[in-house]
C-alpha cells in the first residue's frame, strides 16, 4: 500500500510540474513566434497526438498486469518494445500520408514529417513509463519527464537573444525528445534492453494479431479522448483559416489545466467509491456519490466563472494583443467545464458498476455527436451567416455532446437506482439557475467583487445546507466534529 500511495505522489507531483513548466513554453512560442507559423505548427503536432493514441495500441494496462507473471522479464520486454517500434513506424508513415492527403500548405507537411518522428520515440517511452509503474519507481519518470520540460522551457528562451524559425524549434524538440528516450532507456532498461537486443527479438505476427483482438476496446477508449480534443484543431484547420487553430489552442490550453485536478482526484475518488460499492450498502454508495457530484459540480462552476470573469485579463497578459479573440472563445469553451467535472466521476461510477462497455460506447456516442455537429456546421450552414464560420461551431459542439454524454449518463445511474431522476433534475436546476445570476451580474458589478462576493455567497449557502461538505469544509479547516447523518 505504501508503494501505491509513494507511486501516485509521484505520479501527481510529475504532472503538475510538467504541465506548469509546458505552459510557459507554450506561451513564449505563442508570444514569438508568427501566428500563421505557430498554427502550423499546433496542426503538426495535433496530427502527432492523433497518431500517437492509436499507435501505442491500448497496451499499456495489459503490460502492467502481465509483467509480473512472465518468468522471462528480459525477453518480455524485448519482445513488446519491438512490437511497439513497429507500430510507431507503421503509424508514423500514416502520419505523414495524411498529412500530405489533407494539406498543401508545404509547412505543414515539414512540420509533420518532423514532429511525427516523435511518435516511434513516444512508443519507447510509453513502455518504459509502464515499466516503471509496474516496479513502483514512478519518480525515475518524474525526474526525466521534468528534465525534458526544463529543457523545453530553455529552448523557448533561446528565441529572446536569437530568434529562430518553428522549423528549427521543431527540429530541436525532436532532438530534446530523442534525449529523453536515451534518458529513460539508460536509467531504467540499461540491464534489460538495448537497440540491438530489441532488434534481434523476434515477434511471431500470429502474438501480435491476438494481442491486438484481444484488446481492442482499450485501443479505442484510449485514442477516442485524444481524437475528441484534437478533432477540433483538425476541423479548423480545414474548414477557417489556418490562424484559428492558434486561437482554439490559447483557449483548449486553459481547458486542459482547468480538466486537469479532476483527472488527477479522479483516480483517488475512484478508490473510494470502489471500497464503498463493495463494502457498503445502496444507500450509503449513493451517498458517496452525490457528495462527490456536489463537490465536482462547484469545481466546474468555479472554473467557468474564473475563467468568465478573468479571461480578458488573463488572455492579455499572457499572450498579448496578438491573441486578444481568445479571451471571448476561451469563455466559450468553458462552458463545457460546467459538465467535464461531473462527467469524469459519472464514467468512474459506470467502471465501478463494471459496465465498462457502456462507458465504451457513450464515448464514442459524445465523439460522433460532437464531429457530426461541427461538419453540419461548417459543410451545410456556413452560408447562414458568420456564426457557422468560426470557432463558435467548434466549442458549441463539444458542448453539446458534453451535455448528450451527461445525459446519457444519468440515465444509466437512474436505471441502475444510483440517481433518481428528481435529483438529477434538481443538478440541472441549481447549475442553470447559478449560471444565469452569474451571467446576469457579469455586466453590472466589478469582475473582482462579483466573483468574490457570490463565491462566499454560494458556499455558505451549501455549507448550510449541506451536512457532509459542512462537515468536509470544517475537516479541511481544522475544525470538524462528527455530525449523525
Amino acid at each position: 500500500m505504501k508503494g501505491v500511495l509513494k507511486n501516485s505522489i509521484w505520479g501527481l507531483a510529475s504532472q503538475i510540474i510538467q504541465n506548469v513548466l509546458l505552459m510557459v513554453f507554450f506561451v513564449i512560442v505563442a508570444r514569438n513566434f508568427p501566428k500563421k507559423d505557430f498554427s502550423c505548427y499546433l496542426i503538426a503536432n495535433t496530427l502527432y497526438q492523433v497518431m500517437a493514441s492509436f499507435s501505442a495500441l491500448g497496451l499499456g494496462q495489459w503490460f502492467i498486469r502481465q509483467l509480473p507473471d512472465e518468468p522471462d522479464l528480459k525477453a518480455f520486454l524485448n519482445k513488446f518494445l519491438k512490437i511497439q517500434i513497429s507500430s510507431g513506424v507503421f503509424f508514423y508513415v500514416v502520419n505523414v500520408v495524411v498529412a500530405f492527403f489533407l494539406y498543401d500548405d508545404p509547412m505543414i507537411k515539414v512540420l509533420t514529417a518532423l514532429i511525427g518522428l516523435n511518435i516511434i520515440f513516444d512508443n519507447i517511452i510509453y513502455t518504459v513509463k509502464n515499466l516503471n509503474i509496474a516496479q513502483f519507481e514512478q519518480n525515475k519518470t518524474f525526474v526525466v519527464l521534468t528534465i525534458e520540460a526544463v529543457l523545453k522551457v530553455i529552448l523557448a528562451c533561446v528565441v529572446f537573444f536569437y530568434p529562430y524559425t518553428i522549423v528549427a524549434l521543431s527540429v530541436l524538440l525532436v532532438l530534446i525528445r530523442l534525449f529523453t528516450l536515451n534518458l529513460f532507456l539508460a536509467i531504467s532498461t540499461s540491464k534489460l534492453a538495448t537497440f540491438k537486443s530489441i532488434f534481434n527479438h523476434k515477434v511471431p505476427a500470429a502474438y501480435v494479431k491476438q494481442l491486438v483482438r484481444t484488446n481492442w476496446p482499450f485501443i479505442i477508449v484510449g485514442s477516442i479522448s485524444v481524437i475528441y480534443w484534437r478533432i477540433g484543431s483538425i476541423l479548423i484547420s480545414k474548414f477557417l483559416p489556418v490562424v484559428n487553430v492558434a486561437t482554439y489552442e490559447v483557449a483548449f490550453k486553459f481547458f486542459a489545466v482547468a480538466e486537469l485536478i479532476p483527472v488527477i482526484v479522479s483516480s483517488t475518488i475512484f478508490a473510494v467509491l470502489l471500497k464503498s460499492y463493495r463494502e457498503d450498502d445502496q444507500a450509503t454508495f449513493n451517498k458517496h456519490y452525490h457528495f462527490f457530484f456536489k463537490l465536482y459540480l462547484l469545481y466546474g462552476f468555479l472554473t467557468f466563472t474564473f475563467l468568465y470573469s478573468f479571461a480578458d485579463i488573463i488572455i492579455q497578459l499572457a499572450f498579448g494583443k496578438n491573441f486578444a479573440d481568445a479571451a471571448f472563445y476561451t469563455k466559450e469553451m468553458f462552458l463545457t467545464m460546467l459538465f467535464y467535472p461531473t462527467v469524469i466521476l459519472q464514467a468512474n461510477i459506470l467502471i465501478v458498476l463494471k459496465l465498462e462497455k457502456k462507458d465504451m460506447w457513450l464515448n464514442i456516442i459524445s465523439l460522433l455527436v460532437n464531429v457530426s455537429l461541427a461538419l453540419t456546421g461548417f459543410i451545410f450552414l456556413k452560408n447562414y451567416g458568420s456564426f457557422f464560420r468560426s470557432l463558435h461551431v467548434v466549442n458549441l459542439s463539444i458542448l453539446i455532446s458534453f451535455f448528450v454524454f451527461h445525459l446519457l449518463q444519468d440515465y444509466i445511474l437512474i436505471k441502475n437506482k444510483v440517481s433518481t431522476f428528481l435529483e438529477v433534475c434538481y443538478g440541472y436546476i441549481a447549475l442553470v439557475v447559478c449560471f444565469a445570476l452569474y451571467v446576469f451580474l457579469a455586466p453590472l458589478l466589478n469582475n473582482y467583487l462579483l466573483f468574490i462576493s457570490f463565491w462566499i455567497i454560494l458556499l455558505t449557502v451549501v455549507a448550510t445546507t449541506d451536512k457532509r461538505i459542512s462537515g468536509f469544509i470544517k475537516e479541511k479547516t481544522g475544525r470538524y466534529t462528527p455530525q449523525p447523518e
